[in-house]
């Protein structure tokens, strides 16, 4: 890619490297949005944001790969955002996409910084949510320019795996049942089971270190109590912000093996 691309030109392909990611029917919709006016579905503040910092991007010399990953993330954000206007909420209006001297707003900041979280994210499963997370900020007032970076920082170091293990902290009813009752640890209830593996333990130690997760008790002790553990309140918030409720249950099962949460009871 050169430097000496026309802004209007550029976002197009973008929407086109992202329908691998996003898939057709969500390239589409960025497509339209990019080709029309700035701003046409998303109210202009916004839509002028997400046209600018996304060309901006194509215009700097980036992979085929990183291309797909930065149009996904625009496509998810502009597709959340579409819906949470129908549903009759309100684009800020404290500032935040409010221009300073030198033509840059808090918004164009902080989408820059989550589209180049998205661009570099090898783990693209992530991207999805980063794109709700852009989406997300830019509707609520709540969430200022520091408190927005450190969670796209935080979105950015997480794992796939770590936003899951979140995701089924906040959910364990999904997994348990109704009549889940706090077990009775004993040497005879686990004397078969096997610790999780050391990598999982690994990541399991980060989320606290990222204060994502508060222990109320020693740290590593095993089996797992989910009543020692408890998601911190910015945890919450980006569990909120990044829409992991949307992230299947199915895909979360594998926890209830390597957790054992309310199995201990025998």
């Amino acid at each position: 890619m050169t430097e000496n691309k026309d802004n209007d030109s550029s976002p197009p392909e973008i929407v086109d490297a992202g329908a691998d990611i996003a898939g057709a029917a969500t390239g589409a919709t960025l497509g339209t949005f990019l080709g029309g006016p700035a701003g046409a579905a998303i109210g202009a503040a916004m839509g002028h944001t997400l046209r600018k910092i996304g060309a901006e991007i194509n215009n700097r010399y980036i992979s085929p790969r990183e291309d797909e990953r930065v149009a996904s993330a625009l496509t998810y954000a502009i597709e959340r955002a579409e819906r949470k206007i129908e549903d009759g909420e309100e684009i800020r209006s404290d500032g935040f996409f409010d221009e300073g001297t030198d033509d840059r707003s808090t918004a164009d900041e902080i989408v820059e910084g989550a589209l180049i979280a998205a661009q570099r994210e090898h783990e693209e499963r992530k991207v999805e949510y980063i794109g709700y997370l852009i989406a997300n900020i830019c509707f609520d007032e709540s969430v200022g320019g520091p408190q927005s970076n450190a969670l796209i920082s935080t979105a950015e170091r997480i794992s796939w795996r770590q936003i899951r293990i979140l995701a089924y902290l906040l959910r364990p009813q999904k997994f348990a049942g109704s009549d889940r009752t706090t077990p009775t640890f004993s040497p005879d209830s686990i004397r078969d089971l096997e610790p999780p593996p050391d990598d999982f333990l690994h990541e399991f130690s980060e989320l606290q270190q990222m204060r994502l997760l508060m222990d109320l008790e020693a740290f590593m002790g095993f089996p797992f109590d989910p009543d020692r553990y408890v998601v911190s309140r910015f945890g919450k918030q980006l569990y909120s912000l990044m829409e992991l409720e949307r992230i299947d249950p199915s895909v979360l099962r594998e926890f209830s093996e390597l957790c054992k949460f309310g199995r201990y009871d025998v």
